[in-house]
């Protein structure tokens, strides 16, 4: 199952990529273990990148994509839940995630597009 959550706004898709890569170190392959073992999976530079999140019964992939529309850009986040207790994992977890997805899509393109009309203002 995967749950999927999209948004157009007028930042350059260019911009989004450039914010994904302030937050996160995206190299295929790259492992991180701060606070949780993740890794980096799927580059295509300037269009989508995933992380892909491990515990001993589940797997968990989160991918974002960007893509060109006529007036910016549309992005899209969306949450794999596989494995063993995968179907658990969605049914406690599953609305949460999906809501936590489309809020942090909003918060994403509220700062970008912010950030856009304050650098415009400043020229």
């Amino acid at each position: 199952m995967e749950m999927e959550e999209r948004i157009e706004t007028r930042v350059s898709p260019e911009k989004v990529w450039s914010s994904w890569e302030r937050a996160h170190e995206i190299v295929e392959g790259r492992k991180g273990v701060k606070k949780f073992r993740y890794q980096v999976l799927n580059v295509v530079p300037g269009k989508r990148f995933s992380i892909l999140w491990k515990t001993l019964f589940v797997r968990l992939l989160f991918s974002h994509s960007v893509s060109p529309t006529k007036w910016g850009s549309e992005i899209c986040y969306s949450v794999q839940i596989k494995g063993p207790f995968a179907w658990p994992v969605r049914w406690l977890l599953g609305k949460k995630i999906r809501q936590n997805i489309g809020l942090v899509l909003k918060a994403i393109v509220s700062q970008l597009e912010e950030e856009s009309v304050i650098k415009a203002n400043h020229r």
